[in-house]
């Protein structure tokens, strides 16, 4: 599996798994993630000293996690992402040093706009990735993750299926979450080349 998302980045510079997280690891996760829905706050943009809850731009709110005393929930899905991020320094030499994580809940009817995950003032983010955590998905809900070529050429919608992942190289590609006609849940974050904790 690490493997091969390994030759998938190489290649394409993304990689999506179908199912990497089973029913029971969901329904863990999805507990953890009801018991702290009141703890989830609106989700911001803009740089550091000026962030801005701007709904036009993305409606969603977050629960950050800290992958270095992560809750017992989260054990199975940062323990593949430690290992993911050594196997890609050994391949690529990338210098990847920590990464942060988050639980993101998209109401129906939210979406994010088009964005890049790598800032021109901090170019630290080196992969993003995403765990999708609905335990159900119902076929045309919507909330499609949409992966741009840097000319802004479409080049993959991604439904957020259960248990689903998906990674790619933050400074590659643009990308948008559509609007869903449920709550869209997802575990999303970043390895970056600097150390966070």
């Amino acid at each position: 599996m690490l493997d091969y998302i390994v030759q998938e980045i190489e290649r394409n510079g993304f990689c999506l798994i179908p199912k990497l997280l089973q029913t029971d690891e969901l329904k863990i996760i999805n507990a953890f993630f009801e018991g702290n829905k009141e703890a989830f706050l609106p989700a911001m943009v803009g740089p550091v000293n000026n962030k801005q809850r701007v709904e036009s731009i993305r409606g969603d709110h977050t629960f950050w996690v800290d992958p270095s005393s992560p809750p017992i929930e989260f054990k199975t899905a940062i323990t593949f992402l430690n290992e993911l991020k050594n196997l890609l320094n050994q391949k690529f030499f990338f210098g990847l040093k920590d990464f942060e994580c988050h639980l993101a809940s998209y109401p129906a009817g939210t979406f994010y706009k088009k964005h890049l995950d790598r800032f021109e003032s901090n170019s630290s983010r080196k992969i993003s990735f995403v765990f999708y955590l609905n335990e159900d998905w119902e076929v045309g809900a919507g909330g499609e993750l949409v992966l741009y070529k840097k000319d802004y050429e479409i080049l993959s919608e991604i439904s957020p299926l259960p248990g689903s992942f998906i990674c790619f190289l933050s400074e590659e590609f643009p990308h948008e979450v559509k609007s869903a006609t449920i709550e869209r849940r997802s575990f999303t974050g970043w390895m970056h080349t600097k150390l966070l904790y």
